[in-house]
C-alpha cells in the first residue's frame, strides 16, 4: 500500500467478509475453538472458519484431547484455503498445503493417513498371494501324496508321525475339494493301516466314474479313517474346523454384551459431557475475556501479532513489539518489525509512519553502523517530510552523546532549511546546552539576517527565553528590554518577560516591569489585563498596602480615561 511500485505483498491481508477469502489463499489467523467436527480458526474479529480433522495434520488421532495441547486457544498459524462458500470456509493446515510443518510433530508416532491406505493395498495384495500359493500346493500335494505313502510304508513306525502331522494339516484341502477330482482306495487288512488319497487328472469320463463310486461309498456308509495308535481321531479334527465359527458367535455376542455396559457408561456420562464442555466455554470465555482486556501486557510474539491485526496502524503497539525483540537482543527481528509496520501503516497515517521511522532511526543508531544509519536517514527522508526527520536525526545524536555528529548535520540544516525559523532556534538550544554562549549570540546575528523581518521580534524573544533558560540571564534581559523600547505596543512581548521575571527575578523587578506597564497608552482591555495581573501578583506576593496601592492606580487610570472621554 504504502509503495505501489515495489511488487512486494502483503503479508496479512485485511479480511473483513468472505468475499476477501479466494480458493487456494494463503491466510493466517488463530485458533478459535475445537470441537467434535472440528477446529475453528478465526481470520478476523468477525469472520470464523473451518478445519476438518483430516485437514489438520498427516497423523490419524483418536483423542481429540491431544489437538487441544498442540492447538491452544489464540495459537497464530498459516492455513490454505480449500473452499469457500456463501456462508463456509474450509481451510487446510496440511504440511503439502501450507508450506509449514506439521502442528502435530513427528515424535508422537502416530500413524498416517496414507500408511493405513498403503497397509491396506499391502494387505489386499498378501491375500491375493497367498491364495496362488495355495492353489499351487493343493496340485503338488496331490501329485506327491502316492510318493509319499509308499516312503512312509518303508519308514516305519516314526516316519508315520510326520506323514500324520502332514496329513493333519492337509486335511482341509483334501475333504474340501470338489468330489469329481477325488479317488478314495480302502486299504486291506493285512496292509500297513495308511490311506492314501490323491488326484487323477483324467478325461470327464473318469471323472464321472469317480463321482458314482463316491455315492456308492456314501450309501454304503462314512469312508475308513486312519487306523493310528496314537489316538488320532479325524472326528475331533473335523468338530475343529466348526469350532472357530462357534467361538466366533460366542466372542461376538460377549463382545455385544460388552458394549453394552459402555453403551449404558455413555448415556449415564452424558452429564458429565455437558459438564465438561460448559468448563471449556467457561474457559475460553475467560481467555477472549484475558485477551481483550486494554490493561493486558502482551507475553509473547503471537500476542504482539494479534494486536497489530486488531489495530494495524497504531505505532504504539508496533514500537512495543519492536522493543520486546529489542529486550530479547534480537535486532534481526525488531528490524523486520519495523519494516512490516512501514508496509502496513496506512499512508495517510503520516505521524504514526514518522514514529516508526524515529525508532528505526535510534535502532541503528544504537545497535547498527554509520552506514546502516544514513541508509535509513535516506530512506526516512524521501517518504516524510525531511525538516522533521532532520531535527529528529539531530535530537538522537545529542541524546546519545554523539556532539560531532549532531552540530555537522546542523551545519547541514543552517544551509538547506535558512527561511526556517524552528533550525535556528533548535541550534541555539543545542549550542546553549554545550555551553557555548558566544556561539549562540553570533547565531542569532545570522538568523536575523537570513530570516525575514517579519520574524525578527519572535525570533529575539525565543533567543532570549533559551538565555533564561541555559545561559545567560543578564544578555536575556537586555535583548528583552532592547525590543520592548523598540516595540512598547507588544502585549505579548511583555508578558513573556513578566512570567520569565516572576520565575527568575526579583520581586523589585517585577513590580518595576507592572510600573512601567500600566503607565503606557494602551487600549483599555490590555490595561485592564495588566491590573488583574498586577493585582493578583500583589495578592499573593505582596501586602495589603500593596495591594491598595494597586487598586488606587487602577481607579486614577479609569477617572482619567472618563475624563477625557467627557472632555
Amino acid at each position: 500500500r504504502l509503495n505501489p511500485k515495489s511488487n512486494s505483498e502483503v503479508e496479512d491481508v485485511e479480511i473483513t467478509c468472505i468475499k476477501d477469502v479466494k480458493k487456494g489463499q494463503l491466510v493466517r489467523g488463530y485458533v478459535k475453538s475445537i470441537t467434535p467436527s472440528g477446529v475453528f480458526f478465526g481470520l478476523s474479529t468477525s469472520l470464523l472458519s473451518r478445519i476438518l480433522f483430516q485437514n489438520v495434520s498427516p497423523y490419524f488421532v483418536q483423542k481429540h484431547s491431544l489437538y487441544e495441547k498442540y492447538l491452544p486457544e489464540g495459537k497464530l498459524l498459516t492455513a490454505k484455503v480449500l473452499s469457500v462458500t456463501e456462508k463456509h470456509i474450509e481451510l487446510s493446515l496440511l504440511p503439502e498445503d501450507t508450506g509449514m510443518p506439521s502442528v502435530l510433530p513427528e515424535s508422537l508416532d502416530l500413524p498416517r493417513y496414507d500408511a493405513e491406505e498403503e497397509k491396506g493395498e499391502a494387505d489386499d495384495r498378501e491375500k491375493s498371494e497367498e491364495l496362488k500359493m495355495k492353489t499351487k500346493r493343493r496340485r503338488g500335494n496331490s501329485e506327491s501324496e502316492q510318493d509319499q505313502a509308499e516312503e512312509l510304508q518303508r519308514a516305519g513306525k516314526k516316519k508315520i508321525k510326520l506323514h500324520l502331522k502332514l496329513a493333519k494339516i492337509r486335511k482341509y484341502s483334501i475333504w474340501e475339494t470338489k468330489p469329481k477330482k477325488k479317488k478314495i482306495c480302502p486299504a486291506d487288512e493285512n496292509d500297513s493301516g495308511i490311506e492314501v488319497y490323491y488326484r487323477e487328472e483324467e478325461d470327464d469320463d473318469q471323472e464321472e466314474e469317480a463321482a458314482k463310486k463316491k455315492a456308492k461309498i456314501k450309501k454304503c456308509g462314512e469312508a475308513p479313517r486312519l487306523q493310528v495308535s496314537m489316538g488320532f481321531t479325524w472326528d475331533e479334527d473335523m468338530n475343529a474346523v466348526d469350532v472357530p465359527a462357534l467361538n466366533q458367535k460366542e466372542e461376538s455376542s460377549e463382545s455385544e454384551e460388552e458394549e453394552d455396559p459402555q453403551s449404558k457408561l455413555k448415556k449415564q456420562t452424558k452429564k458429565e459431557k455437558q459438564l465438561e464442555k460448559q468448563k471449556k466455554e467457561k474457559e475460553l470465555c475467560k481467555l477472549e475475556a484475558a485477551l481483550m482486556d486494554p490493561s493486558r501486557q502482551p507475553q509473547s510474539a503471537d500476542d504482539f501479532d494479534r494486536l497489530v491485526l486488531s489495530s494495524p496502524n497504531s505505532s504504539i503497539l508496533w514500537l512495543q513489539y519492536m522493543a520486546f525483540h529489542l529486550q530479547a537482543t534480537e535486532i534481526e527481528k525488531a528490524r523486520a518489525v519495523a519494516e512490516r509496520a512501514l508496509k502496513t501503516i496506512c499512508f495517510r497515517e503520516e505521524q504514526e509512519k514518522l514514529n516508526v521511522w524515529v525508532a528505526l532511526l535510534n535502532l541503528e543508531n544504537m545497535y547498527g553502523t554509520e552506514e546502516s544509519l544514513m541508509k535509513v536517514f535516506e530512506r526516512a527522508v524521501q517518504y516524510n517530510e525531511p525538516l522533521k526527520v532532520f531535527q529528529h536525526l539531530c535530537d538522537i545524536y545529542a541524546n546519545s552523546e554523539k556532539y560531532k555528529q549532531a552540530e555537522e548535520l546542523y551545519h547541514t540544516m543552517l544551509k538547506r532549511f535558512r527561511q526556517e525559523k524552528s533550525v535556528w532556534l533548535k541550534y541555539a538550544s543545542f549550542l546553549l546546552k554545550q555551553g557555548q554562549t558566544e556561539a549562540t549570540h553570533r547565531l542569532l546575528e545570522r538568523a536575523l539576517k537570513a530570516l525575514p523581518t517579519k520574524e525578527h521580534v519572535d525570533v529575539i524573544s525565543r533567543f532570549a527565553q533559551l538565555e533564561f533558560r541555559f545561559g545567560d540571564p543578564d544578555h536575556a534581559k537586555a535583548l528583552f528590554e532592547s525590543t520592548l523600547n523598540t516595540y512598547p505596543k507588544r502585549t505579548d512581548i511583555w508578558s513573556i518577560y513578566m512570567d520569565i521575571m516572576i520565575k527568575h527575578g526579583s520581586q523589585k523587578e517585577v513590580r518595576d516591569i507592572f510600573e512601567r506597564v500600566i503607565h503606557l497608552s494602551l487600549a483599555p482591555k490590555k490595561m485592564k489585563f495588566f491590573f488583574k495581573r498586577y493585582l493578583d501578583y500583589e495578592k499573593k506576593f505582596g501586602t495589603a498596602e500593596s495591594v491598595l496601592a494597586v487598586k488606587r492606580a487602577a481607579l486614577e487610570y479609569v477617572e482619567t480615561k472618563s475624563s477625557i472621554a467627557d472632555t
